[in-house]
């Protein structure tokens, strides 16, 4: 008789134990599905390509560089002729942007390092908004810049 007592008991605690993880996991589901600063791992937009600082030196077309950093580091520093497209900025920087590209030329963004998606999201803003297609991803971003820099390549 208790071994049946107990039995029940395990069954009614594994039954309500699934049924709290079910009621946790769906919100969760859908919250990683739904919010819009979903975690990278989620992220199902196609990544645009990256390139190093030493294939850029030798390219001998026009490069239009963007900079994809806040305006504060903007102006504490950027890679010269770099044009700011950064986060909450509107307009102003994708019609410079527009204004400055011209045609056969390569586009290079770029944010702080190579865990920043800033420069994939101003790139692939740029895609989209202005239907350029030839636009890359510094990789490495500033922090690469900086050290390619000093070492003088």
């Amino acid at each position: 008789m208790m071994r049946n007592v107990s039995s029940i008991l395990w069954r009614r605690g594994a039954l309500q134990a699934g049924l709290i993880l079910l009621a946790a996991l769906a919100p969760a589901v859908l919250a990683a599905w739904c919010h819009p600063k979903r975690p990278a791992w989620s992220d199902d937009r196609a990544r645009v390509d990256e390139v190093e600082w030493t294939a850029v030196r030798q390219w001998r077309s026009p490069v239009l560089m963007v900079d994809a950093r806040s305006a504060a580091a903007f102006e504490k520093g950027h890679i010269p002729g770099a044009l700011r497209l950064g986060a909450g900025q509107g307009d102003e920087g994708i019609l410079a942007v527009a204004r400055a590209w011209q045609p056969g030329a390569k586009v290079v963004v770029y944010c702080d390092s190579p865990r920043c998606d800033a420069a994939q999201s101003a790139a692939r803003r740029l895609r989209q908004e202005l239907g350029l297609g030839d636009v890359l991803v510094l990789k490495g971003g500033w922090s690469a810049w900086i050290e390619a820099s000093r070492k003088g390549r």
